[in-house]
C-alpha cells in the first residue's frame, strides 16, 4: 500500500510541475530590443513618491446646527448625497411645544400693538381734555362778563344810594327827614360802597382762573399733538410684537433644524453619528456635531510625501503621474496644486498636493497612490552608455502611459509592462529610458487579443530596418 501512495504522490508532483507545459501555448513572433551606444537621450526630470488619495481641497462635514438626540440617521457610507438632503433627524418634542409657546406670544404682542396703533389713531382721552379744557375758558370768560355786568349793576346802584344819602342830609337839616332815615339812608351807602368793591375784587381771581386754564388748553392742545405716552406704548408694543416674531422665527428655525441637512452633494465618506448619539454644538471635540462626512468624486487629489532631498525641485503647476493600487494599469493625470509649508520631522518629507485631472468612479479617499511628478523639461544628453531602443509601432499608448509586450523566457508568458520613453527617435525606433532590458523580445505579432500572464511560443523573429549601430550595437540582423 505504501508504495503505491509514493508512487501517486510521485506521479501527483510530476503532474503539477509540468502543467504548465500541457496548457495550451499561443504562437508569436518577436522583435529583440536594440542597444546603441553614445546617442542623444532626451531624459526628463521626475520624482516619483507615494501619496494617498483624499479629497480636493478637502471633505465637507454636515454638521447639526442645534443641539439634538438623533432618532434616525439616513445616510450610509457610499451613499450618494445631494444638496438639502436630510441626513439625519433628531428628537422633535421640545422643539414642537417651544414653538407653540413662542406662536402664541406672537399672537398675544399683535393683540397689543393692535390696541396700541388704535389709541393712537384714535385719541379719545386727549381730545376730551381738550374740549374740557376750551368749556372751562369759555365758562371762566363768560363769569368775566358777568361780573363786568354785576359791577355796572352794583355802581349803578351805589350811586343811587349816594344820591339819596345826600338827599336826606339836606333834608335833615331843614327838619323834612329824621334822624333815623338820614343814618339809615348813609349805612346802606356804605354798605353798598363795600358790595361793589368786593364785586371789583372778584376780577383777579377770575383772570387768574382763566390763565390757568388757557394754560391748561394749551397743555391739553400739546398733550394732543405730541400724545407722549400713546407713542411710547405704540412702540413699545412694536418692539414686543419684533422681539416675539424673532422668538417665533428662531423656535421655527430650531425646529426646522431637527433636520439635518446637507449643505453639499457628494459621496458619504465616513458616518460620524448613529441614532441614540447626542449632538452637541460648541464643544471642545470638533467632530461633536457632525454626522458623515462628504468628499466630491469629480474632485480628488493625492497627498504626497516626498523626500526633503527632493522638494527644492517639487513647483506648483508642476505636471503629475498617477498610478493607483486599486488600478495598476492606468495612469491618471495630475498637477501639483499645493505644497505644504511645514515639513514632517519624524518622516523627513513634505507634503504636497497633486489634484488628479479626471479620476475614476474607481478612486476613493486614503487608497494607495504612486506619484510621478515632472519637475523639469526634457534635457539632451550625450552618453558613453549603451540605450535600449524599441519599435514605435509595438508600443501602446494609453494617456501618459506607454506599454509593450515582452516575452518571459522563464515561464514562457506574455508580459504587459510599463516603459518611460525619451526623446530620441531614429528610422521608427525610439529611445527606452526604462522598462525594458538588453535582451528582452517585444512580441511583434500575433500580440492581438493577449492577457497578461498567458502562456505562448516563440516560432520566430520578425525582420524589421536594422537600426544604425555603433560599434558594439547588437539587435536584429
Amino acid at each position: 500500500m505504501i508504495p503505491g501512495l509514493i508512487l501517486l504522490a510521485i506521479a501527483s508532483l510530476i503532474g503539477y510541475t509540468a502543467k504548465d507545459a500541457l496548457l495550451p501555448a499561443k504562437d508569436v513572433r518577436v522583435i529583440p530590443v536594440v542597444l546603441k551606444a553614445g546617442v542623444e537621450t532626451g531624459a526628463t526630470s521626475a520624482v516619483q513618491a507615494p501619496g494617498w488619495v483624499e479629497a480636493d481641497p478637502y471633505p465637507v462635514s454636515v454638521s447639526a446646527l442645534a443641539d439634538g438626540i438623533v432618532t434616525e440617521v439616513l445616510a450610509l457610507e457610499g451613499q450618494m448625497i445631494n444638496v438639502g438632503d436630510v441626513v439625519a433627524r433628531m428628537i422633535d418634542d421640545d422643539a414642537k411645544l417651544a414653538l407653540a409657546r413662542a406662536e402664541a406670544t406672537s399672537l398675544e404682542k399683535r393683540a397689543s400693538l393692535k390696541a396700541a396703533t388704535a389709541n393712537w389713531d384714535n385719541p379719545i382721552e386727549r381730545t376730551r381734555a381738550v374740549a374740557n379744557s376750551e368749556a372751562m375758558v369759555a365758562e371762566t370768560k363768560a363769569d368775566l362778563e358777568k361780573l363786568h355786568a354785576d359791577v355796572a349793576v352794583e355802581v349803578a346802584r351805589l350811586v343811587s344810594m349816594k344820591l339819596e344819602a345826600e338827599r336826606t342830609a339836606e333834608s335833615f337839616k331843614t327838619r323834612a327827614s329824621s334822624e333815623i332815615e338820614t343814618v339809615r339812608s348813609q349805612q346802606s351807602y356804605e354798605a353798598q360802597k363795600a358790595v361793589v368793591d368786593a364785586t371789583k375784587a372778584r376780577r383777579p381771581v377770575f383772570e387768574a382762573q382763566l390763565a390757568q386754564r388757557n394754560a391748561e388748553l394749551t397743555a391739553a392742545n400739546e398733550n394732543l399733538r405730541l400724545r407722549i405716552d400713546e407713542a411710547k406704548a405704540l412702540a413699545e408694543a412694536q418692539a414686543q410684537l419684533a422681539l416675539a416674531t424673532a422668538a417665533r422665527d428662531e423656535a421655527a428655525l430650531r425646529l426646522s433644524r431637527m433636520e439635518v441637512r446637507s449643505p453639499a452633494s457628494g459621496i458619504v465618506m465616513q458616518r460620524l453619528a448613529a441614532p441614540g448619539d447626542k449632538l452637541v454644538m460648541n464643544m471642545d471635540d470638533p467632530h461633536s456635531a457632525h454626522v458623515v462626512r462628504l468628499y466630491d468624486p469629480s474632485k480628488l487629489q493625492v497627498r504626497v510625501d516626498i523626500p526633503v532631498a527632493d522638494a527644492a525641485k517639487i513647483g506648483v503647476g508642476q505636471d503629475a503621474r498617477i498610478v493607483v493600487a486599486v488600478a495598476p494599469d492606468r495612469t491618471f493625470d495630475g498637477k501639483v496644486t499645493r505644497i505644504v509649508n511645514e515639513a514632517d520631522i519624524q518622516k523627513n518629507t513634505l507634503q504636497v498636493k497633486v489634484a488628479i485631472s479626471n479620476p475614476s468612479a474607481d478612486l476613493k479617499p486614503e487608497m494607495l497612490a504612486r506619484v510621478r511628478i515632472v519637475t523639469g523639461g526634457a534635457t539632451t544628453r550625450s552618453t558613453g552608455d549603451q540605450t535600449v531602443f524599441a519599435p514605435l509601432d509595438l508600443i501602446q499608448r494609453n494617456g501618459g502611459e506607454a506599454t509593450v509586450w515582452v516575452v518571459d523566457p522563464r515561464r514562457n508568458v506574455a508580459v504587459h509592462k510599463s516603459i518611460v520613453l525619451g526623446e530620441t527617435q531614429q528610422e521608427g525606433w525610439i529611445a527606452v529610458m526604462s522598462g525594458l532590458s538588453p535582451g528582452d523580445q517585444l512580441i511583434a505579432e500575433e500580440a492581438e487579443n493577449l492577457t497578461d500572464g498567458q502562456r505562448i511560443r516563440v516560432v520566430g523573429e520578425v525582420s524589421t530596418p536594422n537600426l544604425k549601430r555603433n560599434g558594439n550595437d547588437h539587435g536584429p540582423h
